[in-house]
């Protein structure tokens, strides 16, 4: 890892100033919006946001006649997905409730527009209702928010807008995410965009964590100091993981009520094998996506990685093992990591879970850490995001507001990184779930550092699917990794081809 420890102080330190200047902000929102409230916004509510931070987007003051933008959005897996960040309909004393309501209220009085959303509560319902809308030329949605998992469907037809199209987008600004913008652009085209409008991105954000009093009970390794020494790597996490795991009742199996070094649960699988550095696809010089699960490096770490996780004498994925929530066992202490994402700390509920809480609530003294690198050689962690959540922006080609809908989609962006991620970041993760100073260290590096495989994004034949997501546990068992990907690489690549046969015909 390179120079981690220096890299963390000034991360930190950085993090502290931009808190400060987040209580400023937001006071500052307050007078502004004191001043403007009752009329339908105008050139001077503009001006002095631009005049007062050096991020603000340079947009023009127009009043937009009472414009409705419509965005289409999806609740999520169990939790409110994007709807409550974008239409933000009431403030409730939470933190991000009342910032998203405070961002609306802000923009609808500076544009004189109006937010409405219009949710769907199963994501390839929401995705067929978008495209069913813009094959029958319905302008309705002025632009929505789907998960990655389904979006290469919207590929597969002339239906998306090129963000490239709008001028008022500028994707170098820092609430926008230049990464995955990049990242996502097949053949270069900007079809998928996502920046601070929702929170649920970070949501997404792979973490582990680790108890620790299990680790002072059983003298092992601090994690933190493995993370900064470049040691934390998967051979330590699964001989740590051996040392703690134990037959709590000594009847010769491991079953729910014992004791396991690490908890995970069938997508968080995928996690791992970023984290050492196998991708599944990556795009070439041409942006093409080439698929390198393949490789003759990369099968060898998946094989290691699922041997590993599948010998249940220390890991277990307990949702498809015992159809338990993601934190249920590591939040009674019977489970030394877990390998998780950042809904689990309030509780989103992950598919069939029955008992589910999060980590905010848990009477569980732990650390916050990333997933482990390969071997101490891998120069770098690389804290990944889960693809079937991550959230995509698009614009339909219905769309014939392109101009408002630039100035709205920057105006929401730059708000929600004064407000709303900073009511998610420091208020939910650092405060309230991160224990101690080393983990909201550990958290900055996580979330400064992201990186996206465009074959987990994408998803191509449902690749994701095919190495633990919705498998049973049974069958993730008896799957050999070399046979699969041997038996799927046409497919996976059947489905790139359509995708670039599609971008290419609507050019």
């Amino acid at each position: 890892m390179k120079n981690l420890k220096i890299s963390m102080t000034a991360i930190l330190l950085c993090s502290v100033l931009f808190v400060l200047f987040a209580l400023f902000a937001a006071s500052c929102s307050k007078d502004e919006k004191g001043e403007t409230e009752g009329t339908s916004g105008g050139p001077d509510a503009a001006e002095s946001t631009e005049a007062k931070h050096p991020d603000a987007p340079a947009l023009p003051a127009v009043d937009m006649g009472q414009k409705v933008f419509t965005a289409l959005t999806y609740t999520g897996w169990g939790g409110d997905g994007t709807r409550a960040d974008v239409a933000g309909e009431e403030q409730t004393g939470d933190p991000i409730c009342d910032a998203a309501f405070n961002r609306r209220i802000k923009i609808e009085q500076q544009y004189n527009c109006k937010i409405k959303v219009v949710n769907d509560s199963d994501h390839t319902e929401t995705v067929t209702k978008y495209q069913t809308a813009i094959l029958a030329g319905d302008s309705s949605y002025d632009f929505a928010i789907t998960p990655s998992t389904s979006f290469a469907s919207l590929l597969t037809g002339n239906y998306l807008t090129d963000f490239k199209n709008l001028t008022y987008i500028d994707i170098d600004k820092p609430y926008w995410n230049k990464n995955l913008y990049d990242s996502m652009a097949i053949l270069g085209r900007n079809y998928a965009a996502d920046g601070d409008i929702s929170k649920r991105r970070l949501e997404c954000v792979w973490i582990m964590c680790f108890n620790k009093d299990m680790i002072k009970d059983n003298k092992l390794e601090s994690p933190y100091e493995l993370v900064k020494s470049g040691n934390w790597t998967f051979d330590k996490m699964a001989e740590m993981g051996r040392v703690v795991a134990r037959d709590l009742d000594g009847d010769g199996k491991m079953k729910e009520g014992d004791l396991y070094g690490l908890n995970y649960t069938g997508d968080t699988i995928m996690g791992l094998v970023n984290g050492c550095g196998v991708k599944i696809a990556e795009l070439n010089s041409e942006k093409i996506p080439v698929l390198t699960i393949g490789s003759e490096a990369n099968l060898a770490k998946m094989m290691k990685i699922y041997t590993e996780t599948r010998d249940d004498t220390w890991s277990i994925d307990t949702l498809f093992r015992f159809w338990l929530g993601d934190v249920d066992i590591f939040s009674e202490n019977r489970a030394m990591f877990l390998a998780c994402a950042g809904h689990n700390v309030s509780g989103d509920a992950s598919a069939g879970a029955t008992n589910v809480r999060g980590l905010r609530t848990i009477d569980v003294d732990f650390g916050i850490i990333p997933y482990p690198k390969w071997d101490a050689a891998q120069p770098d962690y690389l804290p990944h995001t889960a693809g079937n959540y991550h959230p995509i922006i698009s614009i339909p080609k219905t769309n014939g507001d392109l101009d408002n809908t630039g100035i709205f989609l920057e105006a929401m962006s730059y708000e929600g990184s004064r407000e709303l991620i900073p009511a998610f970041y420091e208020s939910l993760l650092k405060t309230k779930t991160a224990r101690d100073d080393e983990s909201a260290e550990m958290i900055d590096y996580i979330f400064g550092n992201l990186s996206y495989d465009v074959g987990n994004m994408y998803n191509f034949g449902d690749i994701v699917g095919t190495f633990g997501y919705g498998m049973s546990a049974d069958a993730n068992k008896k799957m050999n990794v070399v046979s699969t990907i041997e038996k799927n690489m046409g497919k996976w690549q059947a489905a790139i081809d359509k995708i670039i046969a599609e971008i290419e015909k609507n050019d």
